[in-house]
């Protein structure tokens, strides 16, 4: 089925919305996992992070593809319990992960025990940031977005085989593109450069990809 790869959820979902409208729709069962706190939440309330503001965007698209609130789950990685968490996963027709820290993210995931549920899903997964990289095996940061100022690889969820890269929040400024275009050729992969307004659509059976919005691609060649 698909990954929908965006740098942000708002601008990457209006470009995509009519494609999203053919695969999302008002029979759709929707979760959300907004687990990429900036930091572990000492209140153990996720609306500490996930607040009215940040939730309403995601709701009120989702709204624009017909889904019903009812059909709408948002997993809480302290209350809820492991078991219901898989049920609700297994049995919803798309996944959303926010975009924010991917390591607190994948700390999240691994600690409530839900990666291999992750990996075997078959049905959409919707990430923006974060939420779309860490869907790769291994996944590289850039310095500019990386909080700690250095490039760097880091073990994803495996959702997606490496067979290409992405970068998210691409910018075309001074040394940064053409640093991304040699890493591609001394990998020998592609890699998409998605500027915010950048969005994918990855379908993995078939390993088709279209892109759409602002985006540059380095073949893996000079």
């Amino acid at each position: 089925m698909y990954s929908i790869l965006m740098s942000k959820f708002n601008e990457g979902f209006y470009l995509i919305e009519e494609q999203l409208k053919k695969i999302i729709n008002k029979n759709s069962n929707i979760v959300i996992i907004p687990w990429s706190f900036a930091t572990e939440l000492k209140s153990k309330n996720i609306d500490e992070f996930f607040d009215e503001t940040k939730k309403n965007s995601y709701l009120n698209h989702l709204y624009r593809l017909g889904v019903k609130e009812k059909n709408i789950k948002i997993l809480d990685c302290y209350n809820d319990n492991k078991e219901d968490m898989i049920k609700e996963i297994n049995n919803s027709n798309a996944i959303i992960l926010t975009g924010g820290n991917p390591e607190m993210l994948y700390n999240k995931i691994i600690e409530n025990g839900l990666l291999e549920t992750l990996q075997n899903y078959k049905e959409i997964i919707v990430g923006s940031s974060a939420g779309a990289e860490l869907q790769l095996k291994k996944y590289f940061i850039t310095r500019k977005n990386n909080y700690y100022k250095k490039f760097a690889w880091y073990d994803g969820f495996g959702i997606i085989d490496n067979d290409f890269y992405f970068d998210v929040h691409s910018i075309n400024k001074g040394r940064y593109l053409p640093s991304l275009k040699k890493r591609s050729i001394h990998l020998n992969k592609k890699i998409y450069c998605l500027f915010d307004n950048g969005s994918i659509i990855y379908n993995r059976n078939t390993k088709k990809i279209a892109c759409y919005g602002k985006y540059i691609l380095f073949d893996g060649t000079k």
